[in-house]
């Protein structure tokens, strides 16, 4: 699978030990993500990431985001692989029962068949999301750009 780092610039608003919570403005590398779209353009996202630099709220930080998928490479995951599986349970359901000369009745297990390769897909999916865990998506502070100033509120 294709992993890319995504580097966002943004404030730490909280900080507790070894996490932080960072508002992050939309970038061009967010297109298509719409995650800020609950709160606003102006505001940006909240992002719970590793703090081993121990930045404080009100800092201006970098973050790196290692292991995000390529757009096209989880959208065949997510997509393609249910659907493969269903037209592929229901082609050897129904390939199963016309070899069984029951090719009169093979129509209605066929459906059957590909919606339980479809529920296998998602099983499969949660399966390998769990296994990878929270090594899937990994955002950490790698360096504290602006350090907060007395009296400053994080934005």
């Amino acid at each position: 699978m294709d992993t890319r780092v995504l580097e966002e610039i943004g404030r730490v608003v909280s900080a507790a030990p070894g996490k932080a919570t960072v508002r992050i403005q939309r970038s061009k590398d967010c297109e298509g993500c719409h995650a800020c779209s609950l709160t606003g353009e102006e505001q940006g996202m909240l992002a719970e990431v590793e703090n081993p630099l121990g930045a404080s709220p009100g800092d201006q930080v970098r973050i790196l985001t290692s292991g995000a998928p390529g757009q096209a490479s989880a959208a065949l995951l997510l997509y393609g692989l249910p659907l493969a599986m269903m037209i592929g349970g229901a082609i050897g359901v129904q390939a199963l029962f016309r070899g069984l000369g029951l090719a009169a009745a093979s129509e209605l297990p066929a459906v059957g068949g590909g919606l339980l390769f479809l529920a296998g897909s998602f099983a499969l999916l949660f399966w390998i999301r769990r296994r990878k865990g929270d090594q899937a998506l990994r955002s950490r502070i790698v360096a504290v750009l602006a350090p907060s100033q007395v009296g400053e509120l994080p934005q």
